[in-house]
């Protein structure tokens, strides 16, 4: 029986490398039959078949693939993180990244293979110089329609169960009770005993008064800190009703101040319970809240894209929000981002509420 060579071959020696995939020193490499040097560190295979199962093969053709996703952060030298359009997170090996545009990656078709809920919007074939020999459009994923909380059960919450919330307790020691009572029926803000007692229910209604969504957060009522110990508590009425296949899509926390009105210059901040402050302390603007850093995205300032807007990011947050807001701007806004707390003497992490209320403080004291 003749023997059958393979121009390339796994290594049969015992030497193990570092698997680009797992980091794990479990990795066989594939060498050429000719020479027997071994070719580029992707190729091999990993030892870890059920925890791991990387295996790339040296191939004449190399099929590599688009992927579209909202926020793209590196985390380290070795991955990525990524948020998706549906807010699914990957962590992504920079082996397995070919190339980034902007917000895209070119993954290998290993990994896409591996994560089969990508959303792949190209396809390209490649042959072993990377010519592109073929490409492919793929039908890109309909998002599917959100579901909305109703005026009812927002009704239900600020009416018929009316519970005071630590929050409130807390805006109640800063601010007049006239003060308080106007900006909790500004923002519709409610109280709730579910998951927790006394925590803030923070609704998320459009500009049409569609309730996109409702943060629940607890708070502690003499500082007005969040509670984060022994976790954080933060949670969202759909998941406390058991509300079936609710399909969350949110919006900017205030939003529907736009409806009465027109005119103010809108100011954004991260936290809503800063925008809450914020519309006390500086009532010449309309205070909104993105409710999280990664929340800094075109589709949430599309109901706003004709208004004057202003960020107002968290003290060392400025460049990265200014970099975001420099790619949104490249779709017809004008959004300026303020670096007033970058100049301020508070630690990193502070918003503009913590500012307010340590100078109001100092002041007093």
């Amino acid at each position: 029986m003749l023997e059958t060579t393979y121009k390339y071959s796994l290594d049969s020696g015992s030497k193990k490398f570092i698997c680009p995939n797992c980091g794990k020193k479990t990795f066989v490499r594939y060498v050429n039959s000719e020479d027997m040097q071994y070719l580029p560190a992707n190729y091999g295979r990993c030892d870890r078949e059920s925890k791991c199962s990387y295996h790339l093969k040296p191939e004449s053709k190399k099929v590599i693939k688009k992927v579209s996703f909202e926020v793209i952060r590196n985390i380290s030298k070795n991955a990525f993180k990524a948020i998706d359009q549906f807010g699914k997170t990957y962590i992504i090996p920079k082996s397995q990244v070919v190339e980034q545009e902007n917000e895209y990656l070119w993954l290998t078709d290993w990994y896409i293979e591996k994560e089969q809920a990508l959303n792949v919007i190209e396809t390209r074939i490649l042959n072993e110089n990377s010519q592109i020999l073929n490409t492919i459009k793929s039908k890109v994923i309909e998002e599917p329609e959100p579901d909305y909380h109703s005026l009812e059960q927002l009704d239900h919450y600020y009416n018929t169960v009316y519970t005071k919330d630590n929050l409130r307790s807390f805006l109640e020691n800063e601010f007049s009770e006239s003060e308080v009572f106007s900006v909790m029926q500004k923002f519709y803000l409610t109280g709730t005993n579910k998951p927790w007692l006394n925590s803030t229910m923070f609704w998320q209604i459009d500009d049409k008064e569609r309730i996109h969504a409702c943060k629940i957060m607890l708070y502690n009522a003499s500082n007005g800190k969040r509670i984060k110990a022994p976790y954080n508590h933060i949670n969202w009425l759909h998941k406390v009703i058991k509300a079936k296949d609710f399909n969350l899509n949110q919006c900017l926390f205030g939003l529907h101040q736009v409806i009465e009105d027109k005119t103010k210059p809108i100011a954004i901040v991260e936290s809503e319970k800063t925008a809450i402050i914020m519309s006390l302390v500086m009532p010449g603007f309309l205070w909104m809240a993105t409710g999280a850093k990664q929340n800094l995205k075109l589709n949430f300032f599309k109901p706003i894209n004709k208004r004057k807007l202003i960020l107002y990011p968290d003290k060392g947050e400025f460049l990265n929000w200014k970099e975001k807001a420099k790619k949104i701007n490249q779709y017809g806004y004008s959004i300026q981002v303020s670096d007033f707390l970058e100049n301020k003497e508070v630690i990193n992490g502070s918003d503009l509420a913590d500012y307010y209320l340590q100078k109001s403080n100092a002041i007093l004291n």
